[in-house]
């Protein structure tokens, strides 16, 4: 640890913090910014074990207390973040200026949004406010101090970019695509809502899978077993391997996180009617959000990727009265499926003069083109009310 002044201390593990004090600070919408999510990535070396992913904490601390924390990362490479940076560091080293390292904050592997700061909401609005600008300019300080490229926060809330570009962030809007509960009280009642051939579509598809004869489950909590764990670990595994080489997690993370987090979990299992799995989806759930987070397969099996990823999602979702549903990065199948676009937001902070001015610029125009596709995108939605906005 690090002083860094009166009230900010700098970290360099997440074992430094009770997770009760941790988690005080977590809104009930950022689950994967839960002490035991991010302390197992780290237990599990899945970060902070190499150069990679080096783990920085700012913690706030009033009368002895942690009313703040800011985990962010000293990145060599851009890989596992999903905001895209990959033509800048190009763009640097073709001018001979290096790119890496950085400072990322964001949660390692997991394009959800979520709060990027963590701030006590038992403090007022103001008070939170200052706290949240008072680290976010230590951590550009910081950055300048040890010589990285650049500092980023990604997939932050709106809340943040107007704090973030107060103290020097410019920000840049991309999107996903996210289902949004309208007070559904059945599946049949949300396909209602969608253009005749898309719910013609979506009864068709699950109607296939269903005639399969597969046992699909839904698992949360107690029903959640250890023998989960080296399942879900082998179609996460089998499935990045297929897709894009090495997988960020080991099974030392899935076994731990299966024990820790359980009460947060999601789990849809597909088997075979001798009890052999064949496909499912992890997921994480808190309060009134639900998060889609890996999907695997052994065999190739016609539409159970929507059935897993997506419809059993939105049922449990109906059932529990949650408000969203976030399924991750990539859109088109979740688009046609009933999830709309929204906005998702980052804050990048260049140190660089001729660089940063370059990519401000080209900021500039990204959000004005990203503005206009999202509403492009919804006003084509299969949801019908988003048609008619």
């Amino acid at each position: 640890m690090k002083v860094l002044s009166d009230f900010i201390h700098l970290h360099f593990t997440f074992q430094d913090f009770l997770p009760s004090e941790w988690n005080g600070l977590v809104p009930e919408d950022s689950v994967f910014q839960e002490w035991e999510f991010l302390s197992t990535l780290e237990d599990t070396g899945c970060i902070g074990r190499n150069d990679d992913w080096k783990i920085h904490i700012l913690a706030y601390k009033k009368d002895g207390a942690l009313v703040g924390a800011f985990p962010f990362y000293l990145r060599l490479d851009s890989y596992g973040e999903y905001i895209f940076d990959f033509e800048w560091a190009n763009a640097f080293h073709r001018a001979g200026i290096p790119y890496y390292p950085k400072f990322t904050a964001a949660v390692p592997f997991t394009p959800v949004t979520g709060s990027r700061v963590l701030v006590s909401q038992s403090l007022p609005k103001e008070e939170q406010d200052f706290i949240t600008k008072q680290l976010l300019t230590k951590y550009i300080e910081l950055g300048e101090t040890l010589n990285v490229s650049s500092s980023h926060i990604l997939f932050c809330k709106e809340d943040e970019v107007r704090l973030g570009i107060d103290v020097g962030f410019v920000p840049r809007l991309t999107h996903q695509y996210h289902w949004m509960n309208k007070g559904y009280e059945t599946f049949e009642d949300f396909l209602s809502c969608l253009v005749k051939e898309r719910r013609k579509t979506i009864r068709q598809e699950r109607k296939k899978v269903e005639a399969l004869g597969l046992d699909i489950q839904t698992l949360t909590g107690d029903r959640i077993e250890a023998e989960h764990a080296r399942i879900f670990y082998q179609f996460y595994s089998d499935t990045h391997s297929r897709k894009w080489g090495q997988p960020y997690l080991n099974f030392a993370f899935f076994s731990q996180i299966f024990q820790s987090m359980k009460h947060r979990i999601h789990l849809v299992l597909a088997s075979k009617k001798d009890g052999t799995p064949v496909g499912g989806s992890f997921n994480f759930f808190r309060g009134d959000y639900l998060f889609g987070r890996y999907w695997g397969a052994l065999e190739q099996i016609p539409n159970l990727h929507f059935e897993c990823c997506y419809y059993q999602l939105i049922d449990f979702a109906i059932e529990r009265k949650m408000k969203r549903v976030e399924a991750g990065a990539q859109g088109e199948h979740k688009f046609l499926r009933g999830y709309e676009a929204v906005p998702m937001h980052s804050l990048h902070h260049i140190y660089n003069e001729s660089g940063s001015k370059a990519i401000y610029q080209y900021l500039e125009r990204e959000i004005k083109h990203e503005a206009k596709n999202i509403s492009i995108y919804n006003s084509h939605s299969p949801l019908k009310a988003l048609r008619n906005t």
